[in-house]
């Protein structure tokens, strides 16, 4: 699976006593119409839990300035100190949205389903948020953070 490289974000969401987040890199499109994102969560996860009472989620999409929030949410040690220092906004939910992140997608919970040690979350989307013009994505690919470096196929960006 480190082979498989793929974007990082992270998912947020609320209760009455705290805000819950994590980092997952198993977030894809569903659909366009209506605007549809799932997510994967495994289920000894402490976020998991939270996302499924809650009903709603946000995806955070993180650029290559992120790299260190990320490892923050990706450390158990760190739960405490998750959301400090930086600027979080609601949207439709009230899921904590990334200001500065790459985009916000506010996702009401429309289906759940159990696979083996992870629950996959479809989210329908309430809101969007762009905050930046400038694309460049956190990816992770063999267990490290990196960016996409321009375009290394041959003719892919004629």
């Amino acid at each position: 699976m480190r082979r498989l490289a793929a974007g990082v974000s992270i998912i947020t969401t609320y209760d009455e006593s705290a805000r819950h987040g994590m980092v997952a890199t198993s977030v894809c499109s569903v659909s366009a119409e209506p605007p549809t994102l799932l997510v994967c969560v495994n289920r000894a996860a402490t976020c998991h839990g939270a996302i499924r009472a809650a009903g709603f989620f946000c995806i955070n999409l993180l650029t290559t300035d992120n790299d260190a929030l990320a490892r923050r949410f990706s450390t158990p040690a760190d739960r405490d100190a998750r959301f400090h220092g930086r600027d979080w906004a609601t949207l439709a939910t009230g899921a904590p949205a990334l200001v500065g992140a790459l985009a916000s997608f506010d996702c009401e919970i429309r289906e759940t389903l159990d696979v083996d040690s992870h629950t996959i979350f479809v989210g329908r989307v309430k809101a969007i948020e762009l905050w930046q013009d400038d694309i460049d994505p956190l990816v992770y690919a063999d267990g490290r953070f990196d960016r996409l470096e321009g375009c290394p196929v041959k003719d892919a960006c004629a």
